[in-house]
């Protein structure tokens, strides 16, 4: 086919690149976009390392005074502070019928509840309380006597004799002799309280006497 244009002869146009030229100065930075969504929560880490002790705080008001407990059970009974009396009489002397025995010296003493006076017969109580008394002596019929005869030999308390610990000997010519011993245990509720050692039955000689008295 041919050209029906009048023009000048057809020339086909070749065009040719050149090389890339330098990149151009970075453009300004553009405006901040909108914040994305929240992404997912991520695992926990791992738990970290304990932290030192903090400083002790001050001490806290005195709180408010509990209940009294219940009482306790009652303890044991305290010990007696211990109680006793010896008298002796050494030499011979003569008891009448009804008389007292008479000691002329102390021995011992502890405490102060059971009493003695040198050259008396009487022992004092002053402590209620239960007591244990023993008594010995050697016992002659006096020159003059009337054979048989028979001592008796027994504890009077507050004057009132008492039937517990009494003793009794027979002699039946004179020059006998003989070893009386007599022991009893006695209450005391009334204080002060008076023992005695009495003898009956006739005139006796007593010597080498003792009483001993103590608290049990």
């Amino acid at each position: 086919m041919r050209c029906r244009v009048s023009c000048m002869p057809c020339r086909v146009q070749r065009v040719v690149y050149g090389e890339r030229g330098p990149a151009g100065p970075q453009g300004a930075t553009g405006a901040t976009g909108n914040t994305g969504a929240t992404g997912a929560t991520g695992s926990t880490g791992a738990t970290g390392a304990t932290g030192v002790t903090g400083a002790t705080g001050s001490t806290g008001s005195t709180g408010a005074t509990g209940a009294t407990g219940a009482t306790g059970a009652t303890g044991p009974a305290g010990s007696r502070a211990v109680q006793a009396l010896t008298a002796y009489s050494v030499p011979a002397a003569p008891v009448s019928d009804g008389g007292e025995v008479v000691f002329d010296r102390n021995a011992v003493r502890q405490g102060g509840e059971i009493a003695h006076e040198n050259n008396s017969s009487e022992v004092t109580v002053s402590q209620a309380g239960t007591y244990y008394a023993q008594y010995s002596a050697t016992v002659a019929p006096v020159q003059g006597s009337t054979f048989p005869l028979v001592a008796f030999v027994s504890f009077s308390l507050n004057g009132q004799v008492q039937s517990a610990g009494a003793s009794q000997l027979s002699f039946s010519a004179a020059g006998q002799s003989a070893r009386a011993t007599a022991a009893m245990v006695f209450t005391v509720s009334s204080v002060p309280a008076t023992l005695t050692v009495t003898s009956a039955g006739g005139t006796f000689l007593y010597s080498d006497a003792t009483l001993n008295v103590f608290a049990v």
